[in-house]
């Protein structure tokens, strides 16, 4: 009885190893076959076939890596993270994986997720690349006309620069000043004929409203998807005699997954004497791992001392064209004093905006320098009107990366 359990056992085996043997996926056989199909640059057969192969027991590190620059050179970056993060999981220092992560980072946008793997990259692929502990790593201008169909509110302009800074490799500083600028008109009162006749008087009297902001923004990353972002918005207003010493606080919190972010905030600002509370929740998504297409929710809900309100932003971006972006957004609900990217934008205008859509392009002049080109439509109420009117606007800016 001994003797037939054996026999049975072995034949067993041997027949679990034939099998093994014949479904190809050794681990030499595993190796040649992705080696050639690297060489070949079959990168979608690489990915399947690798795949499969896991599957089948073959799991090694230079198979991972092979699927990852497979998945790297399809543009799927947020699946090339995902390969090369598994093999950091039995190599955490592997220069290639992250170095590899690096550049996914970039190319998705996330700059400042980016710089966590600065620290692990070759001292070649640092010197090459001309990457330093504190560094200039962005500027830009942007400027903006506004006009609108309604007599009593004038040309509007608006100028800003921009730039950015990183400490380290885990601390980012946004910094920008701008300046804002319009004429708003109200209708003169009625002269009582007299004798002698008054002097003819105008229609209309303007009154100048100028604006003069400072932004600065802090990004810290706290692991390799968390991130806390801290930012103060200085805004000094003058409207006719009157002037206002406008603040805002941000604090935020950012979670950075596979082919999505979310991210939680806070607002508090006081705006011409108004306190102003918002808070935001945000849901990013780039389906196909890069920014080949890209949606971006926002859902607000702000209180201010005369009541509440939720406004809900949509932007979708796409590819269109090598190098050239199109992107169109709309933000539906009406507002006043609504904070915008991170606080980054006030829309702190006396009259009550009902709607507002875009659309804009960005175009890659070279690698480091970006043309945006922009529209805006936005539907208002004037104040202590029922009147509603329509404002334009006309945006270009330029953005440089060092």
């Amino acid at each position: 009885m001994q003797q037939l359990k054996r026999i049975i056992f072995f034949s067993l085996l041997l027949l679990s190893i034939q099998s093994f043997a014949q479904n190809g996926y050794t681990y030499e056989a595993v190796d040649t076959k992705t080696y050639a199909l690297y060489q070949k640059s079959a990168w979608a057969e690489l990915i399947s076939y690798g795949n499969t192969a896991i599957e089948n027991g073959q799991d090694f590190t230079l198979l991972r890596l092979r699927i990852a620059y497979a998945e790297y050179m399809l543009q799927n970056y947020s699946a090339a993270i995902i390969s090369y993060e598994k093999v950091l999981k039995n190599d955490s220092y592997n220069a290639t994986a992250h170095y590899y992560i690096w550049l996914c980072r970039k190319y998705l946008n996330q700059t400042e997720l980016a710089g966590r793997q600065i620290k692990y990259l070759s001292a070649e692929t640092i010197q090459k690349e001309n990457l330093k502990n504190i560094v200039f790593t962005g500027a830009g201008l942007e400027t903006s006309f506004k006009s609108s169909d309604n007599a009593l509110r004038g040309n509007t302009f608006y100028q800003n620069f921009h730039a950015q800074n990183r400490f380290g490799y885990n601390i980012l500083m946004d910094q920008m000043v701008s300046l804002y600028n319009q004429t708003m008109y109200t209708v003169n009162p009625s002269i009582q004929p007299g004798f002698p006749p008054p002097p003819p008087q105008p229609q209309l009297r303007g009154t100048s409203i100028n604006q003069k902001e400072y932004y600065n923004k802090l990004t810290a990353n706290l692991t390799n998807q968390w991130q806390v972002k801290a930012a103060y918005h200085y805004t000094y207003n003058s409207i006719g005699t009157s002037i206002y010493n406008n603040q805002t606080g941000f604090v935020g919190l950012k979670y950075t997954g596979n082919y999505f972010d979310l991210q939680a905030d806070a607002l508090f600002s006081n705006i011409t004497d108004t306190s102003v509370q918002q808070f935001d929740a945000q849901l990013g998504l780039n389906p196909l791992g890069n920014m080949n297409l890209y949606s971006i929710s926002t859902a607000t809900i702000r209180k201010r001392p005369n009541g509440s309100a939720f406004n809900f932003r949509q932007i979708l971006g796409c590819k269109i064209q090598n190098s050239i972006w199109l992107e169109g957004n709309i933000t539906l609900g009406n507002f006043n004093d609504l904070l915008e990217n991170d606080g980054l934008y006030i829309y702190n205008a006396i009259d009550r905006n009902l709607f507002k859509g875009g659309l804009s392009t960005y175009i890659t002049i070279t690698p480091k320098c970006t043309l945006s080109l922009g529209y805006t439509m936005e539907q208002r109420e004037l104040k202590s009107t029922t009147t509603n009117f329509i404002q334009h606007s006309i945006t270009g800016g330029l953005s440089w990366k060092f």
